[in-house]
């Protein structure tokens, strides 16, 4: 299955509008296991929008699942960027609540 960006724009820039494509990825996800993300046309991504898109797919799945399970298309150097930034940050923020939580004493 493929998630073409351009139809929702040529610039992706709010957390709104990335939940609502994170909906339809886990959808696909869900039904075919694997999903191409291309993005043909667009011209600029924010790191709201990556977060909110892609970053917070780790709260769903595995990282081994999604980065075995997505690839990625036409995606420009900067938008690669930002996406592979945001993924970073996410998992980053995932292991340091992971040790906290470790760390709690009762």
């Amino acid at each position: 299955m493929t998630i073409r960006f351009k139809d929702y724009g040529t610039h992706l820039g709010t957390r709104f509008k990335g939940a609502c494509v994170r909906v339809q990825i886990i959808e696909q996800f869900n039904r075919c296991g694997r999903v191409e993300f291309d993005f043909a046309e667009v011209e600029a991504v924010s790191s709201s929008f990556a977060d909110e898109c892609f970053a917070k797919l780790i709260f769903t799945y595995e990282w081994d699942k999604i980065n075995h399970g997505t690839t990625f298309k036409n995606t420009s150097p900067y938008i690669r960027t930002i996406i592979n930034n945001a993924y970073q940050e996410r998992r980053r923020t995932r292991t340091h609540e992971s040790v906290n939580r470790s760390l709690l004493v009762f």
